[in-house]
């Protein structure tokens, strides 16, 4: 993934380890992340289906359906121990040539519901706010603050789309009518995570002189104002934004030492980038940015990521190994020859990608608290609309690696809840209740906006505890 492995396996951890603890002297709490990742257009419930768990459940678990609702109890089923690797696409969390094994740092979540959410090609904002799609903030936007703890980005959101954009603005939100954007073109993903980083370049001192120039036009303009006090409540809040902005210009180049050695390879020189392809190999572009991710991490940059395919513009490309068809036409014609076992192929590439970031964290000691970064992490894959193309909402499988030492039951299990119209169905905003007790917030019980149709708050006792 990056240039430097012997850096990856965490052999220049005490290169960081004065910064991390000059951060975490800020608070008492444990040192605590949360990576979000959404395949675009439908995670199935086969795909994460252990052969163990199929036998378990009977009745068409045990066929070749994708969806088999009718088989799940009505009590959730916990199978500790799970062989979670004999799934068609978790094959990545095996261990395999020297590679971690992760199944008993993972676990699978069936059955979570989250039908305010809408479903169709795509939920927009509703899969991470667990509301009508721009009618709330996402988890990303709401758990930040918490997790921030001196980084100098609250938040990383990166992904790819179909459409010819650099940003989108579909996933994330910072609440109700306030969307986010998620940057989908990796080499202004690139620029804009460590361009300050260049320390003497051109590109660094440019930003920063752009930066000082609309400082110096807004304090004088602020200086001169004659306006009513909602303009000029307006034109301090920009240049509030403005002097945060410029204050981590600072933060970042200071940073620089201790980010460099964990830098990837730039745009011009990554071959995933370059060998692409015309439309970009979705799945290329996406291995990009969590290259950037992953850095970002590792260098105390962010403790929040959101890493997205398919956002705004779902009919992403694949390389021809994978399909010769984009995702939409995948999806429209599951049934036909091979583009079902296509479709998980690619639902196993995203894992993949999770294991290489869950790996590299393993690899590297948490400072300032025992075990590992993947310890202290937790990196949750699901969609961006639910269980099919044409998503009910009905169900959102889950993938959850890491964060042992939160509390999180990552011990190889799968749980499957009961059906969504079951009485003790639960929803996928239990998972994020469930996330922001392991984040220390006892009181985070009530996120999302389902309403009279909210079953039951707080987190999951199955995951957490």
């Amino acid at each position: 993934m990056f240039s430097r492995r012997t850096v990856l396996k965490g052999m220049a951890a005490g290169l960081f380890a004065p910064y991390f603890h000059d951060v975490y002297a800020q608070s008492s709490a444990l040192p605590a992340r949360v990576v979000l990742v959404l395949e675009c257009n439908g995670v199935y419930p086969r795909a994460l289906l252990s052969t163990g768990t199929r036998a378990a459940l009977g009745g068409r678990a045990n066929t070749s359906d994708r969806l088999f609702w009718d088989a799940y109890k009505d009590t959730p089923l916990v199978r500790e121990g799970d062989n979670l690797a004999s799934a068609i696409s978790l094959g990545p969390l095996a261990a395999s040539s020297g590679n971690l094994d992760l199944v008993n740092r993972s676990a699978v979540l069936l059955g979570l519901s989250n039908l305010i959410a809408g479903g169709g090609h795509s939920s927009g904002t509703g899969g991470l706010s667990c509301a009508v799609n721009g009618a709330g903030a996402t988890f990303d936007a709401v758990i930040a603050p918490r997790l921030r703890r001196g980084a100098p980005f609250d938040v990383l959101r990166l992904g790819t789309s179909s459409a010819r954009v650099s940003i989108v603005y579909e996933t994330c939100a910072l609440g109700p009518r306030k969307p986010a954007g998620i940057i989908v073109n990796p080499s202004l993903a690139f620029d804009s995570t460590f361009g300050s980083l260049l320390g003497g370049s051109t590109n660094g001192r440019d930003r920063k002189m752009l930066f000082d120039f609309a400082l110096a036009d807004s304090r004088k303009a602020l200086a001169e104002f004659k306006g009513n006090s909602n303009e000029r409540l307006k034109l301090e809040r920009y240049l509030s934004s403005l002097e945060s902005l410029r204050t981590r210009e600072d933060q970042l180049a200071g940073m620089a030492d201790r980010v460099r050695p964990y830098l990837p390879l730039a745009p011009k020189d990554n071959p995933l980038l370059t060998g692409a392809g015309s439309p970009p190999d979705s799945l290329k572009w996406f291995e990009a940015q969590f290259q950037i991710a992953t850095a970002a991490l590792l260098g105390g940059l962010t403790n929040t990521v959101v890493l997205a395919t398919g956002t705004s513009g779902f009919d992403v490309a694949y390389g021809p190994d994978v399909s010769d068809v984009p995702r939409h036409s995948l999806q429209h014609g599951l049934d036909a020859g091979q583009n079902w076992e296509r479709v998980a192929e690619v639902t196993r590439r995203h894992v993949q990608l999770v294991a290489n970031l869950a790996r590299t964290l393993a690899a590297t000691p948490e400072v300032g608290a025992s075990g590992s970064m993947l310890d202290h992490t937790a990196i949750v894959f699901m969609s961006d609309n639910g269980e099919q193309h044409h998503s009910t909402s009905r169900e959102w499988p889950k993938l959850v690696v890491g964060g042992n030492a939160l509390g999180l039951k990552t011990d190889g299990r799968t749980v499957v809840y009961p059906k969504y119209d079951a009485p003790r169905n639960r929803q996928v905003s239990n998972l994020f209740n469930t996330l922001g007790h392991a984040f220390g917030d006892a009181d985070f019980n009530t996120f999302g906006q389902e309403g009279s149709t909210r079953i039951a708050p707080g987190p999951l006792s199955e995951l957490y505890g």
